[in-house]
């Protein structure tokens, strides 16, 4: 049996060619009860559409691809859900690489990624400046940055402030008398962990605390990369610590509850809950919160636009987190 084509389909529902043409790409508006036709003469011939000759005919693969730092974050799983809403209203899907917070492993997917196969980039780049990515393109190709800015770039952007939350955070850990404030921060290179790590610096300056030595840590934002860091701050009897995205607050937290250590009464905990689920421990915990469902549906309304060249000079969005006080 020789395989369906687009005109079996046209003839089947009966109607144009042009028309189920129509359907497939959602060019133009097609008539409901026309629709339901074309699609189940789709679906009772069995016909899939060549997605090669389209490619061809409209130079667009209907694909964007989104280069993710940790695909295991929570934080980047409610973006990828949030864009594939947003950009599957225009028939486009989604391809997803992860890049384990490696500029090496980055550079290779973006090389890949901007050869032809997809229509835009969405990058959250663990990359130190814009020229690693420029040197990284294989082609011009439209580009949308989240969650971390990068030196030189001029593309669109879109962002979340942690500067107020984190300095709202340590107001209240000195308004309940906590002089020895730890910070865990992430990857140095990242301009997330810049602002949220200024803004403890700026906080603790602020209200004449002294910033001791090792009183900051470095993880790599990974799971399991804030444990040892959190160890010496106990050992540095700190009495309250900031665990500075949500990854590192988790291992945080469970660590403590595994330790029997009751976080809220033998140590306060600043931490990120990006999911907006919440267990018990979390309830404990002080927390920023920021609005992931609102930049994931911003980056895909962002890089439809200007895939279909509907935006001129470059956005620089910029959202805010909120400082939410734990449960007493």
């Amino acid at each position: 049996m020789s395989k369906a084509n687009m005109r079996d389909v046209a003839e089947h529902a009966k109607v144009s060619v042009a028309t189920v043409s129509h359907v497939i790409n959602n060019t133009r508006f097609v008539a409901d009860e026309t629709k339901k036709r074309v699609l189940k003469s789709i679906e009772e011939l069995d016909y899939i559409p060549d997605a090669m000759a389209r490619i061809f005919k409209t130079g667009k693969k209907n694909l964007i691809g989104f280069v993710v730092p940790d695909i295991a974050n929570a934080f980047f799983a409610t973006i990828i859900e949030e864009i594939e809403n947003v950009i599957s209203t225009q028939n486009y899907r989604l391809i997803v690489v992860n890049t384990k917070e490696t500029e090496s492993r980055e550079a290779e997917h973006i090389r890949a990624l901007s050869s032809g196969i997809v229509d835009g980039l969405i990058i959250a780049s663990t990359m130190k400046d814009f020229d690693q990515i420029k040197s990284a393109l294989s082609t011009d190709i439209p580009l949308v940055f989240i969650d971390r800015e990068l030196p030189g770039c001029n593309c669109d952007t879109i962002t979340i402030s942690n500067y107020d939350s984190i300095f709202q955070g340590i107001q209240t850990l000195v308004m309940s008398g906590h002089t020895k404030i730890g910070y865990i921060a992430g990857l140095m290179r990242l301009s997330t962990t810049e602002e949220r790590l200024s803004a403890y610096k700026d906080a603790m300056k602020h209200f004449g605390l002294p910033l001791e030595e090792n009183f900051i840590q470095y993880g790599d934002s990974m799971s399991q990369s804030a444990i040892p860091s959190l160890l010496k701050l106990l050992d540095m009897k700190c009495t309250a610590v900031i665990a500075s995205n949500n990854v590192m607050s988790d291992d945080v937290i469970y660590y403590l509850s595994d330790k029997d250590i009751k976080i809220g009464k033998d140590l306060e905990i600043i931490g990120y809950n990006d999911t907006g689920h919440e267990n018990y421990q979390m309830r404990k915990v002080h927390m920023v919160s920021q609005p992931v469902k609102e930049m994931g549906r911003l980056a895909g309304k962002q890089i439809l636009k200007r895939i279909c060249l509907l935006e001129d000079s470059p956005k620089n969005i910029i959202l805010q987190s909120a400082f939410v006080p734990r449960n007493n």
